[in-house]
């Protein structure tokens, strides 16, 4: 049995050639074996029956012969399928061998190319081939009519080409044809190839070559084919389920017919090799051997021929004291067999009693636990379950990254800069292109063309490394809130429109002072709620990009977006707002920076508009004021401005009444029955309703005085924030009827058409833009978030201007914004930026404000305009400036 023969050295064990003789009268002996071992429990030892000619041979070569069909008819026996799936045994290397010998009509070598044979090596590849099925298949006569309409060249390369580079493939690394160079017959060295070597095995090559060698080649081939099958590896279990040799029963064999030769060369070739080979001999003789033969004499003592239970185990050690010496007496296992009993001896009946009692059968022991089928299945059940666990385990987490990371997956690039947050809202960086899901298409194309212009980006500085590369941060708010519509949104379109603008202009510039800009859109959530957690993911971006200088942007003065501002100078980053305007924000950094004007201008502008201010009838308004604010605690704007609103109209003379309203949460919907009961309650109210709250609520607003007083609405003022609704045609056209008048942060003269850079740019990025400013007035974002980028480039392009080889820092861009002021003051697109020199400053003198009017369908207009804008002159009735006139 195989696993007691595991673990031996080789050379130290090896199976007995059995010898049973003296079997004359046991005629049917040979088939008597082979029966029994077919009728093993519970599978059938693997078996072979050959039986010699009683003719002796006329010549040593027909040896060779004799050796080759006997061990032909083996190699058939071990390979049936009878024997079963762990049995039966195939014979790659013996047989090539068999195959070659039998090439008798094979070139000799007159045709010979390059040294090959090609007849030999054509057969070979039509050996090759048809032993695969596919390629079988594909030269069969079934597969022609399957052909017939495929195109020329996939014929070639199926019936040709890739069974050519297979065959090639295989005649280098086969295991059969390596091993045939490696084997020690024939002296495969000479000359070195395998084709070489094939030749000396065809036509008449063989008959020139030496008899022993050829008889040892095939012999050894055979049995390296069975020590392969039974060689365990753990990719291999199958070997490790042969519970049994293979075993050869020779029937017949004498010194003349060729049958002991074939012994002699199996001893001869375990000799030489060294390896066990997994091959039980059986040989059976009627004859014994005669006294002074050499088969007697490699027998010994025939007083030890006898059959006994312990004739095996003295076999074996004395194979393992005399296996060292390379004779053949040691393999032989002799045994007499004796004459059988005959029916009238008188322990015959019991004989026959007792043997059909006993289970005679031979009993072949169960492979081991590891290696039965039944294993096999339960693991691959385990495995396929382990796996499917894993899988399952594998796609929730995928799916839970994906739903903790806006519906982007592990590979996504901008998977690791954006998260879901528990109000479904997708905050977070975008670097390369994510458009937050937002539901909005002119956003996404936005958010697009930002992405082409950072690749622009990229491919620019690589041109010319010496070009300063800045990132600029744009956040903002509401890129994809739960109860926003994309109208809603498009002041934050307009705003991203603006930056991209500024950034496609820097693009198009050269020389060593001029930055490469690139810009990653950032959503903070609403009402910049998640604005702290976003610094956070900037923090870890700044530490691998150190190109990420600064941030623009920032949405809506509240609560939470003090916080983002005092989390990005945790982050070591200054940050310009474009559309912050509430007093208090300043306090919350040094390294925060504004371009919008704060409440404070912004209630002095309205209060010296309101003192000019008069009815249809041409009568000035009653002096006196309704201020209309959120109650709302995160909301500082409202509160801040409706403070400054009530101190500067108070300084004016004006009577001041607060009333606060209440909207539900930014979660929820934002319509406000008490909104609608003030815009009722504004009707016939002789002064001025002031409104100091959010766009939103200014529209709910406007719902009540369009129910109660549409054709005689009160005088109506609204913050910057109102810029957001007028902004909006669609929104607009909710209220024709009504005029009213609001404050902004931009001039009018929004024309694609017109010399402003900011307007040029917009046209040729966003055309469908320009082809709405018929009825957009661009609400000021847009020219604000240009001028946001262009102060980080003019800051950039001043340090380099003055020292060429200073690293760029957040704290070196930091310092050159403060020095933003006089003859190097921006002209930008919303007004003048100038922050007068003084370290501490962070707002703008004299920074723009205009008053926009709405009136029926069509655009806002502009009623006029306060502060410094190049060289254009501010209405009458505003504030004093700061600096002066500009001349």
């Amino acid at each position: 049995m195989p696993d007691s023969h595991r673990g031996v050295r080789q050379g130290r064990e090896g199976l007995p050639i059995v010898y049973v003789v003296g079997a004359e009268k046991h005629t049917k002996l040979s088939q008597g074996l082979a029966h029994f071992l077919r009728e093993a429990d519970p599978r059938r030892v693997p078996n072979g029956l050959y039986g010699f000619s009683d003719r002796a041979l006329g010549s040593k070569r027909e040896s060779v012969e004799v050796t080759r069909a006997a061990l032909t008819e083996l190699a058939q026996a071990f390979g049936r399928d009878v024997n079963g799936r762990d049995g039966k045994v195939r014979f790659r290397r013996f047989g090539l061998v068999n195959w070659l010998l039998q090439q008798s009509d094979a070139d000799n070598g007159a045709n010979a190319v390059d040294g090959h044979t090609p007849t030999l090596l054509r057969r070979l590849r039509e050996r090759e081939i048809l032993r695969r099925g596919v390629f079988g298949f594909l030269r069969s006569p079934q597969a022609e009519f399957a052909v017939g309409n495929v195109p020329w060249w996939l014929q070639l390369l199926c019936l040709y080409v890739f069974p050519l580079a297979w065959f090639r493939i295989r005649l280098g690394l086969g295991g059969e044809y390596r091993w045939l160079l490696r084997q020690p017959y024939l002296s495969p060295a000479d000359p070195g190839t395998f084709i070489g070597f094939a030749e000396k095995l065809t036509g008449p090559n063989k008959d020139v070559e030496d008899i022993e060698q050829l008889r040892k080649l095939m012999t050894n081939a055979f049995m390296e084919d069975l020590r392969v099958a039974y060689r365990r590896r753990f990719w291999r279990p199958r070997a490790a389920r042969r519970m049994s040799y293979c075993v050869a029963i020779l029937d017949g064999t004498t010194p003349v017919n060729g049958g002991d030769t074939l012994l002699e060369t199996i001893i001869d070739v375990r000799i030489d090799t060294g390896a066990f080979d997994p091959l039980l001999v059986i040989a059976c003789n009627t004859a014994v051997p005669e006294p002074g033969s050499d088969l007697y004499a490699h027998w010994g003592d025939n007083r030890l021929w006898t059959l006994d239970d312990r004739r095996y185990d003295g076999w074996r050690d004395g194979f393992l004291r005399h296996a060292r010496a390379r004779t053949h007496d040691s393999w032989y296992l002799p045994l007499l067999v004796p004459d059988p009993m005959s029916p009238t001896d008188p322990g015959y009946d019991f004989t026959r009693q007792k043997e059909v009692a006993q289970d005679a059968r031979l009993r072949i022991p169960a492979p081991p636990l590891w290696a039965r089928r039944s294993t096999g299945r339960v693991l691959a059940a385990a495995v396929a379950l382990v796996l499917a666990g894993a899988g399952v385990r594998q796609w929730y987490a995928i799916q839970d990254y994906q739903s903790a990371h806006c519906g982007l997956d592990v590979f996504a690039a901008d998977s690791g800069t954006v998260q879901t947050m528990p109000t479904g809202e997708c905050v977070g960086v975008a670097p390369y292109g994510f458009s937050f899901q937002t539901s909005d298409g002119k956003l996404r194309a936005t958010l697009q063309t930002i992405n082409e212009l950072n690749r622009k980006a990229d491919e620019l500085h690589k041109q010319d490394p010496k070009r300063p590369l800045i990132t600029l941060v744009h956040l903002s708010a509401l890129f994809s809130t739960v109860d926003r519509s994309p109208r809603a949104r498009a002041y934050v379109r307009e705003a991203l429109q603006g930056a991209a603008s500024a950034q496609s202009r820097q693009l198009r510039k050269s020389g060593p002072v001029e930055p490469i800009v690139r810009i990653y859109p950032a959503n903070a959530g609403s009402g910049m709620r998640y604005g702290p957690q976003v610094a956070e993911i900037l923090a870890r971006l700044k530490e691998k990009d150190p190109t990420i200088l600064g941030v623009t942007g920032l949405d809506q003065s509240r609560e939470a977006t003090g916080r983002t501002i005092r989390a990005l100078t945790k982050a070591g980053l200054p940050s310009v707002g474009t559309i912050l305007s509430a007093d208090t924000l300043i306090r919350q950094s040094p390294m925060y920076f504004q371009i919008s004007p704060q409440n404070r201008r912004e209630a002095a502008v309205a209060a010296a508009y309101a003192g000019r201010l008069r009815y249809r009838t041409g009568e000035k308004i009653a002096r006196k004021v309704r201020i209309l604010y959120s109650d709302d605690p995160m909301d500082i704007y409202s509160d801040n401005l409706k403070d400054d609103v009530e101190k500067s109209f108070k300084e004016i003379g004006f009577a001041t009444e607060i009333i606060p309203y209440s909207t539900p949460s930014v979660d929820s919907s934002r319509i406000s029955a008490g909104l609608i009961d003030l815009g009722r309650q504004a009707c016939h109210y002789s002064g001025l309703i002031f409104f100091a709250g959010r766009a939103e609520d200014f529209e709910s607003m406007l719902g009540g005085v369009n129910e109660a007083c549409n054709s005689e609405p009160p005088i109506i003022l609204g913050g910057d924030d109102v810029a957001r609704l007028a902004a909006d045609a669609e929104r607009r056209k909710n209220f024709p009827g009504i005029s009213y008048d609001f404050l902004d942060f931009a001039l009018d003269a929004a024309r694609c058409d017109s010399a402003s850079e900011l307007y040029a740019e917009l046209a040729e990025l966003f055309p469908d833009e320009c082809s709405q400013l018929e009825s957009s007035s661009l609400d000021g974002h847009a020219a604000i978030a240009f001028d946001a980028v262009r102060l980080y480039v003019n800051a950039v392009r001043q340090l380099k201007e003055e020292f060429l080889d200073m690293p760029l820092t957040s704290a070196t861009i930091w310092h050159a914004i403060s020095g933003v002021y006089g003859d190097k003051a921006l002209d930008g697109e919303s007004g003048m930026i100038d922050f007068g020199g003084d370290v501490d400053r962070q707002v703008p003198l004299d920074k723009l404000i205009s008053v926009q009017r709405v009136d029926g369908f069509g655009r806002p207009a502009q009623v006029g305009f306060c502060g410094r804008v190049g060289g254009l002159k501010q209405a009458s009735w505003c504030p004093t400036l700061e600096v002066g006139p500009v001349r």
